[in-house]
């Protein structure tokens, strides 16, 4: 990534940081220490359920509900299983 496209995606994570906590406000130092930090976080998070909701649906790993509300994946017992 060149340095302009790492400004726009700094850019876009601070938006999306300020969609969800209009109110905030911060130093430069601390937008970077937190916001930028806590955004990407949010994002990772977001992109991991996506990928195991993809192969919970393909069969390769299973949602485990736990007392409580937790939940767990695992490896599904199906082998070998191929998707597109």
């Amino acid at each position: 990534m060149n340095k302009s496209e790492q400004v726009i995606s700094a850019a876009e994570a601070i938006k999306q940081y300020l969609i969800k906590r209009p109110n905030a406000s911060e130093t430069v130092d601390g937008v970077a220490k937190w916001w930028l930090v806590r955004q990407r976080y949010d994002d990772s998070v977001e992109l991991v359920q996506k990928a195991l909701d993809y192969l919970e649906s393909h069969g390769e790993v299973i949602r485990v509900q736990l007392k409580g509300g937790k939940v767990l994946y695992r490896k599904s017992i199906l082998e070998n299983k191929v998707y597109h």
